[in-house]
């Protein structure tokens, strides 16, 4: 199967997958940003595997994925207390997780590989669960779909329009150092048709009035870019093409949610903002 085909059914098969799940109900919606959560953990510490600087593999995915777990146990209204330990001690148990076992390492460089794990942790799991709250409100506990779907739509309009402008029309590198195959005439292009798409969300899907998906657009657009750029930063520098290899023909998990993780926190304060 040449590239094209792979990457074209692992697409379809990746956007089948998302959207299924978060128009199946708030608890498949849950579980796939668990899932996330742990994938990207898990390739965040193999992507330091025989390197310099190496977070330690089990501290990181086991606090991280605790962390995790206490989450979504919250968010299912199943907790209440785990060995008479309450949500609060346990949460602070999972976050020492990673020290505890950077202790236990006699190798050298201890505090650096510690910064590693817990800036992995905050990172995958920061973006994951502003994600999961941008559906899921902490107050009410309601579930608004059509929110998440906007919020795809117009991240994946943001890349594909950036890109199909870019090769039509791209001669301006944007981050030539980062991303040489960036462009600023994709990035304007891909912005201004990225706005044509909120403008048919707001019509079709509405929940926010047509100045509010605007916004809720460019907040995309902009954060969304960084996330990629940043993302792509760090793999120059670790010298690798792709964060992992769990998705034909796109790459690993940290690859495809890229821009989600780096956009999700802003737009999850820019939705409370206009208490959505």
């Amino acid at each position: 199967m040449n590239n094209f085909w792979q990457r074209t059914i692992t697409g379809a098969l990746f956007v089948v997958v998302l959207l299924g799940a978060v128009l199946w109900n708030e608890y498949s919606f849950i579980g796939l940003c668990f899932v996330i959560c742990v994938l990207g953990l898990r390739e965040f510490a193999i992507l330091f595997k025989d390197r310099k600087y190496k977070p330690d593999f089990i501290g990181t995915v086991l606090g991280g994925t605790g962390v995790a777990l206490i989450w979504v146990m919250q968010s299912l209204h199943i907790f209440n207390s785990f060995l008479g330990l309450n949500k609060i001690w346990l949460f602070i148990g999972f976050l020492l997780v990673p020290a505890v076992f950077e202790l236990l390492n006699v190798e050298k460089r201890s505090l650096k590989n510690l910064g590693l794990s817990y800036g992995g942790l905050i990172y995958i799991n920061l973006g994951v669960f502003c994600f999961a709250s941008i559906g899921i409100s902490t107050e009410t506990w309601q579930y608004n779909a059509p929110i998440i779907i906007g919020f795809l739509v117009i991240l994946w309009s943001s890349d594909t329009f950036a890109y199909l402008t870019g090769r039509a029309f791209g001669k301006t590198p944007l981050a030539p150092k980062i991303s040489p195959k960036k462009t600023w005439e994709g990035s304007i292009g891909g912005g201004i048709c990225t706005f044509g798409v909120a403008y048919i969300l707001y019509l079709t899907i509405g929940q926010l009035n047509l100045v509010e998906w605007f916004g809720f657009a460019l907040i995309i657009i902009v954060f969304g870019t960084f996330g990629d750029l940043i993302e792509s930063r760090f793999k120059r520098i670790l010298g690798v093409k792709d964060s992992g290899n769990i998705l034909p023909g796109h790459g690993g998990i940290l690859d495809r949610f890229d821009s989600l993780l780096f956009a999700a926190p802003f737009v999850l304060i820019f939705l409370r903002m206009i208490s959505i």
